[in-house]
């Protein structure tokens, strides 16, 4: 027998674990289209090197064809971050269900759980089954509205180099 509360926290817990690796995966997008890098300066004030650690675009040069002020042609390469060349997708969990088969009893007014074993006929004739069902669904999260703000300023630094 199992307490009726621990079975609840239990299928919590696994709930809030399989959205809590969700959002590292979505963490992992930082770490997908930015290095990591560290940049010393020297305070003023005090004359004390300041190490900061900061995340710097991954980027690809793309060759870009432009006209001079001439009409000519000519080719030049354009820095684009990674960030916005692909969508951006992130994903919650939205909803869990679970469904199990189980027989309730109150012992020390608490209310506890068993699950019937297998294949035991009742005097019916009948056959209980130990069964569960747990379905979780999982679906798009809307994109942060900070990611969006950074994606975007990285797209109108992207749009002068070609302009």
């Amino acid at each position: 027998m199992i307490k009726f509360k621990s079975f609840i926290i239990a299928i919590h817990d696994a709930i809030i674990n399989a959205s809590d690796s969700l959002m590292d995966k979505n963490v992992g997008l930082l770490d997908k289209y930015f290095n990591q890098i560290v940049k010393r300066t020297v305070d003023e004030s005090t004359q004390n090197v300041v190490e900061k650690t900061i995340l710097e675009p991954k980027t690809v040069i793309l060759e870009y064809p432009t006209q001079n002020a001439d009409g000519e042609e000519e080719i030049n390469e354009v820095h684009v971050p990674l960030i916005t060349l692909v969508p951006l997708q992130m994903s919650q969990v939205e909803k869990a269900v679970v469904t199990a088969d189980f027989e309730m009893e109150i012992i020390d007014g608490e209310v506890e759980l068993s699950f019937p074993k297998k294949g035991i006929k009742s005097i019916f004739g009948d056959s209980r089954k130990n069964t569960a069902r747990l379905e979780i669904t999982i679906t798009p999260q809307q994109t942060s509205e900070g990611l969006n703000v950074l994606v975007e300023g990285y797209e109108a630094l992207l749009k002068r180099q070609i302009s």
